[in-house]
């Protein structure tokens, strides 16, 4: 017979190479894997769905103050009323949230991925319907709705599935040289429930982006829905809460709170340990108030003023189109849509003439009513009319020159429908509303620049601070540009991409906010970091010297022992580190 020391190096080979594959394909079979599962779609979301037509939509009857209005924005179709909840039913959700995570906190990070896979599966095989979901609500195309509600999440799943073990495992840091003997580590523990007050613009990803972080890091998640959005988080929080089912956990892990502001102050209240807030600077500080008062700690993300600089060299065939999606991107209700163009005075005009050429050719309409040939949807919500006709008025008042729109706009088949005309609004400067106040609307406005001292000097005087960008052919300068804007985020020759890229930190400056949501940062901010030390050594335990055991014989030799210590390990003169020695051994006599 012959012994295992007489195989061959071959064999050898091919049995260590048998033995991997083998344990890969169990380790493979053992992981929980993601499972398939569907949710009823609302036949509202059909677009020969046709519903009751509201003459004068509003979310809200002063006579029923409880209930939220549900309507299409773009054709006026009501879709139903649904009940605000209570500060109690706020309360009870909480609780429910609470219990679920006891458990949660305890699953493997193979079990998380295997419900984030299983979402992920979901969100690819029910693209459309999502969508049309989101179109219904809010009004807005189906491209819009691929490209921000779509694309976003998968590009936030995958990254989660494929980093977050990584990001949230245990991190060995350098003990110092002090505590040489010492494991230092942070782990990476769950707060417990966190909570999420989202906007409006983009109802399913604004709510699934927290939801994901929040079952990644061993957390439970209160997700506070705009009013404006209710019909539709109804459907999401089904997908979400199916998908914990499926996999045998508890669903009242994610619970959905859609209802007015006293909602959110009472989510914010509740017990929850976290606070992601997504909206305007104004009710960004009543957050931020009340969750002082609990010593909650905030992320707040409060929306931008974007600027895009066009130096004297960009290339106009590259850049053109990608502003008009910046600017034109779900009717420009976008935190970081492109808000103000900063245009060198060599091309000013040329840029002006071709902007003015496309944006006379937008199409505005209902995509699930009207079918093809629509460019522009609705705005989702309808009481910001006045706001925006007085901001473009303020500016002609004052020098601009209004070239398109600038005024709602009555769409002849859909006459409840809450339009607003692409608008062209040119030679505005940094002293005027408009360049300082969101609008987050379909307005383009342009300003001048006369070099890139000039552009960053415009850009930089406004008050908020999220996203950026800007375009040259000199990529080294416009690299230098961007690190001198006042913001969170900036793009060379491009418009929002760091949003894609799910491994950046997503945030701002100024009345921005601050904290950051997306990659490490984000995926820690919902965890404690704890700090922790480990003995290294078998056997090598921190001792306390004579010298410094209580009682303390004496004052001034325990003080001497340490000023030596310290010139011993931390003084980079060697001469001085063996007259600490000598002092260390002194004291011990």
């Amino acid at each position: 017979m012959t012994s295992y020391s007489d195989l061959p190096i071959s064999q050898w080979g091919t049995l260590a190479i048998g033995a991997l594959v083998s344990w890969l394909v169990i380790t493979w079979l053992s992981q929980p894997k993601a499972k398939k599962f569907t949710v009823p779609v609302p036949p509202e979301a059909d677009p020969s769905w046709k519903g009751p037509v509201l003459s004068n939509p509003t979310i809200r009857d002063p006579n029923r103050p409880n209930e939220i209005i549900c309507y299409d924005p773009s054709t006026g179709y009501h879709l139903g009323n649904m009940a605000s909840p209570s500060v109690a039913d706020v309360k009870a959700a909480y609780e429910r949230a609470k219990r679920a995570q006891e458990k949660w906190k305890t699953t493997s990070f193979e079990e998380r991925r295997a419900v984030l896979h299983s979402l992920l599966d979901f969100v690819l095989e029910n693209q459309e319907v999502i969508c049309r979901v989101g179109c219904r609500d809010t009004g807005k195309t189906m491209a819009d709705a691929s490209l921000g509600e779509v694309l976003t999440t998968c590009a936030k799943l995958r990254w989660t599935i494929d980093h977050g073990e990584t990001v949230l495992s245990p991190e060995y840091r350098d003990p110092g040289l002090m505590m040489m003997y010492k494991h230092a580590k942070i782990v990476y523990q769950p707060m417990g429930v966190v909570a999420a007050l989202v906007s409006w613009n983009y109802p399913f990803h604004n709510a699934l982006g927290p939801v994901i972080s929040a079952l990644m890091s061993g957390n439970a998640i209160l997700v506070k829905g705009s009013e404006y959005v209710a019909w539709s988080t109804q459907y999401y929080h089904k997908i979400v809460q199916r998908c914990l089912e499926v996999h045998g956990h508890d669903p009242e892990l994610v619970q959905f709170l859609t209802g007015f502001a006293d909602v959110g102050e009472a989510v914010v209240r509740s017990g929850v340990n976290h606070v992601t807030f997504i909206g305007s600077p104004a009710v960004g500080k009543l957050v931020q108030r009340n969750a002082s008062e609990m010593l909650v700690p905030c992320l707040l993300e409060l929306g931008g003023k974007d600027a895009a600089i066009l130096l004297k060299d960009a290339d106009l065939g590259q850049a053109i189109p990608v502003l008009m999606r910046g600017v034109f991107q779900n009717c420009g209700q976008n935190c970081i849509g492109i808000e103000r163009i900063i245009v060198a005075a060599e091309i000013y005009d040329k840029v002006v003439e071709e902007m003015d050429r496309r944006i006379s050719k937008l199409r505005q309409g209902s995509v699930l009513a009207d079918g093809e040939g629509v460019d522009c949807g609705a705005q989702t919500m309808g009481n910001q009319f006045e706001k925006l006709e007085g901001l473009v008025q303020e500016a002609v008042s004052r020098g601009a020159r209004l070239l398109r729109g600038g005024k709602r706009f009555c769409h002849p088949k859909h006459p409840s429908g809450q339009y607003f005309e692409p608008t062209l609004l040119v030679d505005v400067t940094p002293d005027m509303a408009i360049a300082n106040e969101e609008a987050f609307a379909p307005i383009m406005v342009i300003m001048k620049h006369t070099g890139p001292e000039d552009a960053v000097r415009v850009a930089n005087a406004c008050p908020y601070g999220l996203g950026s960008s800007v375009f040259s052919a000199d990529k080294q300068l416009a690299e230098r540009m961007c690190l001198q804007l006042k913001v969170g985020m900036t793009n060379v020759n491009d418009f929002a991409v760091n949003y894609l890229c799910q491994s950046l930190p997503f945030g701002g400056v100024g009345i921005s906010g601050y904290g950051r949501f997306a990659g490490e940062e984000g995926l820690r901010g919902l965890c404690v970091p704890k700090a922790v030390t480990i003995d290294r050594i078998p056997f090598v335990k921190t001792p306390i010297p004579p010298i410094l055991d209580y009682p303390i014989g004496s004052l001034s030799k325990s003080f001497s022992f340490l000023m030596g210590l310290a010139n011993m390990i931390y003084n980079p003169s060697y001469t001085a580190k063996a007259r600490a020695l000598l002092d260390i051994i002194k004291a011990n006599f």
